[in-house]
């Protein structure tokens, strides 16, 4: 018996560790990990069922720390929305979010990156 306990622990921790947790977003605006030439004024993510507003936050970091943000909403898709007030700097970027979707009430959190290659003039 110990022995077939032994075989089987390995196998189901692997199982564990291969397979990947659920996330509810399925695309995003800047996409995820792209190179953005223009100068982005939103950010939309997109998920599997609509989400809860009331109980989401987004929020955008950048080189120079978090970015001021206005108005999340949906705009009647599975999605949610909101405005970047300043002009972002060239560099690295990082959407966290968090939101409910649907009808499950599991609370999800996430990160997309992107990052910011603008000409300056």
């Amino acid at each position: 018996m110990h022995r077939i306990l032994l075989a089987v622990i390995p196998i189901l921790l692997a199982a564990c560790v291969n397979e990947p947790e659920y996330t509810p977003i399925i695309n995003s605006e800047p996409v995820a990990d792209s190179i953005q030439t223009r100068m982005p004024r939103t950010l939309r993510l997109y998920y599997d069922a609509l989400p809860d507003v009331e109980r989401s936050s987004l929020s955008l970091i950048g080189p120079g720390g978090e970015v001021e943000l206005r108005g999340l909403h949906t705009m009647a898709a599975d999605d949610l929305m909101i405005e970047i007030m300043e002009p972002l700097a060239n560099g690295d970027y990082a959407v966290h979010w968090t939101t409910i979707v649907g009808a499950d009430p599991a609370e999800y959190t996430g990160e997309v990156r992107f990052q910011v290659q603008v000409e300056q003039r």
